[in-house]
């Protein structure tokens, strides 16, 4: 089965929350990932077909998503995830693949995220992607126990 691309639109909100609520222990909120769909953001989804059990159909299923804003030639990717059940199958990477096609045909050149400081995965992903550290912010995230660092990551695209 391969994977369709496709924007995502209010009408993915249920299923978005429910990957986010799943993959996150800080999930934005039904009413952050409504915001995303505002002027200056695009976003990406992936889907699979998957069967139905009961019957010899299938269906589509929302298995990750990407939010991105765009200001001028510049984009920040503010939110990527990828429901559990589907995690360690490549997706992720796909999704950034996909981000970073829509980023140049969007004539962006500088693209910009944050990261958990504890998520080495994710940081791994984004460097094989091509970004490099460029900063930190102290205490930026909420933890169970406190706080941690924001990694600040960038990547200069060549369009």
């Amino acid at each position: 089965m391969s994977p369709l691309f496709r924007p995502l639109n209010p009408d993915c909100l249920d299923a978005m929350l429910v990957i986010e609520q799943a993959a996150h222990a800080h999930p934005w909120s039904r009413n952050l990932l409504a915001d995303s769909f505002g002027e200056r953001y695009f976003t990406g989804s992936l889907w699979q077909t998957v069967p139905i059990t009961t019957t010899q159909e299938s269906t589509e299923q929302l298995v990750g998503y990407f939010i991105a804003d765009c200001v001028l030639d510049e984009s920040t990717l503010m939110n990527i995830c990828v429901a559990p059940k589907w995690q360690g199958q490549g997706l992720g990477r796909l999704l950034m693949k996909h981000y970073l096609q829509q980023c140049t045909l969007r004539g962006i050149n500088q693209c910009w995220l944050e990261v958990r400081a504890s998520n080495i995965a994710a940081q791994a992903l984004y460097a094989a992607c091509g970004y490099q550290e460029n900063g930190r912010r102290r205490h930026y995230y909420q933890t169970h126990s406190g706080s941690e660092d924001a990694v600040l990551m960038a990547l200069t695209l060549s369009n």
